[in-house]
């Protein structure tokens, strides 16, 4: 794993003010872009990350950076080497969210800089913005609401590959109501800290 403090001058990704139909489309233009390639069936991101021309790589501890883009090497998303496959693919995702949504624009503006996205950013703005581009990634509307109103939480996180805390986030994201049997609510809070700690 790289140093959180490279010897080269570094920034942390800038947050951008994107909306969720501008990940949409984002997302749609990415996708329309690489036939052949579906995120649906759980599995790894891999095949997302060369058509990025990112790489994905397994790192020990400190798990500081997740995503890193030095000046004069390809970018690498960095996974935790034992976290759990869900997590790995939530946190790949988030990478490419900073790849697509931040590193152009935080490129332009600092030039002569390598850029390290943080699990621990010092402004979480742009941090919130790529963990709403993974959660509408990995779980697409229409896919969620059906495997919502069939199964619940469970079965969207089986079946996408995704933690069961970030169903519930991209439920509250799409205002779908969470109650129970009898009409009892479910009840969560969001996490306080990133879903991307180890």
């Amino acid at each position: 794993m790289p140093s959180r403090y490279p010897s080269y001058a570094y920034v942390e990704p800038m947050a951008t003010g994107v909306t969720d139909a501008e990940i949409e489309d984002l997302i749609n233009d990415m996708m329309s872009q690489t036939p052949g390639l579906t995120l649906r069936d759980g599995g790894p991101l891999d095949p997302l990350c060369r058509a990025l021309n990112v790489d994905l790589e397994y790192s020990g501890p400190p798990h500081e950076i997740l995503l890193d883009v030095p000046l004069d090497r390809k970018a690498c998303i960095w996974l935790p080497k034992k976290s759990k496959p869900r997590q790995d693919r939530f946190i790949a995702a988030m990478g490419v969210g900073y790849w697509l949504m931040h590193v152009p624009t935080t490129r332009e503006a600092h030039p002569r800089c390598g850029i390290q996205a943080l699990h621990r950013p010092a402004n979480r703005a742009a941090q919130k913005e790529a963990m709403r581009f993974a959660r509408m990634l990995l779980m697409p509307r229409e896919e969620f609401c059906s495997l919502w109103y069939e199964g619940r939480a469970n079965l969207v996180a089986d079946t996408l590959n995704v933690p069961t805390q970030v169903v519930y986030e991209r439920a509250a994201m799409l205002d779908i109501p969470m109650e129970g049997p009898g009409g009892h609510k479910y009840e969560w809070t969001p996490r306080t800290d990133t879903p991307t700690s180890p």
